[in-house]
C-alpha cells in the first residue's frame, strides 16, 4: 500500500508566520490555487481514499483535490487524531519568538504551557496511524494534514529519530509538496509503538485513549462496518 501526504494550502496566519494550533483559518485564494495546482501531482497515483485532519483548512484543501482525482465523498475519512498540535499559551506566537527546534525535537521535547509536547502529539498520531493502516491496508491513501503533524508522519513511516537526528523535511512556500511512503516499509519499532512519557513533565493535551492500539477483532469489525462505503 502506498501512502501520500500533503499539507493544506496557505492561510492568512501562515503568511503572518505564527503558531497555528487550535486556530482554524480558511484558505486564502492563493491557498486554494495551491490545492488546485497539486491535482496534477496526484492524479496518476491511484489514490482511492483520503484521510483528512479535521481542520477547516485541511478539509478545504481535500475538497478541491478529491473530486479532481476521482475520490468520492464516501471515501474521505476525517482523521480525528490528526488534528494540529495544541500549542496552548504559545498559540498565535511568532515562530521567531520561540525555540522551534526545541519545541519540535523528539529529544528536547520542550513543553508548551497548557498545550502538547511533540511526544504527546506523537502519542495520539502514531497509534492512530497504525490502526488506520490496518483498516485501509488494501487502499492507496492520501493524507491531508497541517504543518506540525507532518514530521510525526515522517517518523511514523520512517522511524523515530536516532542519535539526535531529526527528520529533514523541505516544504515549498509556493506549492504543495507531495510526500510518498510505502506502508510495507514502516519500521517494526513504529508498529510496536507504545506511548512514551513526557520527560519534561505534564504540559496538558492528550489525556484520552488515543494511544490505544485496536485489537484485531476491533479492526475486523471496523473493516466489516466500512466495507459498504469505506
Amino acid at each position: 500500500m502506498k501512502a501520500y501526504v500533503i499539507l493544506h494550502g496557505q492561510t492568512d496566519l501562515d503568511l503572518q508566520r505564527v503558531l497555528i494550533g487550535k486556530s482554524d483559518p480558511p484558505l486564502t485564494d492563493a491557498g486554494k490555487e495551491q490545492a488546485q495546482n497539486a491535482i496534477s501531482k496526484l492524479s496518476d497515483k491511484g489514490i482511492n481514499m483520503m484521510l483528512v485532519a479535521p481542520q477547516l483548512r485541511t478539509n478545504e484543501t481535500a475538497g478541491i483535490i478529491a473530486p479532481a482525482i476521482g475520490v468520492e465523498e464516501s471515501k474521505i475519512v476525517k482523521g480525528m487524531k490528526l488534528f494540529e498540535r495544541d500549542f496552548g499559551d504559545y498559540e498565535g506566537s511568532s515562530v521567531d519568538e520561540v525555540d522551534m527546534f526545541a519545541l519540535s525535537s523528539w529529544f528536547h521535547n520542550a513543553p508548551t504551557p497548557n498545550g502538547e509536547t511533540v511526544r504527546e502529539t506523537a502519542n495520539r498520531v502514531i497509534p492512530y496511524m497504525n490502526n488506520m493502516v490496518k483498516i485501509f491496508k488494501a487502499k492507496t491513501m492520501l493524507l491531508v494534514v497541517s504543518e506540525h503533524i507532518l514530521p510525526i508522519l515522517f517518523w511514523f513511516f520512517k522511524g523515530l529519530p536516532q542519535d539526535g537526528k531529526e527528520s529533514s523535511i523541505t516544504i515549498s512556500d509556493s506549492e504543495l509538496s507531495v510526500f510518498e511512503f510505502d506502508t510495507d516499509d514502516i519500521p517494526q519499532e513504529i508498529k510496536d509503538y507504545q506511548p512514551v512519557g513526557n520527560s519534561d513533565g505534564p504540559s496538558g493535551g492528550g489525556g484520552d485513549d488515543s494511544g490505544r492500539l485496536l485489537s484485531q477483532s476491533e479492526i475486523d469489525a471496523l473493516i466489516a462496518e466500512m466495507s459498504g462505503g469505506g
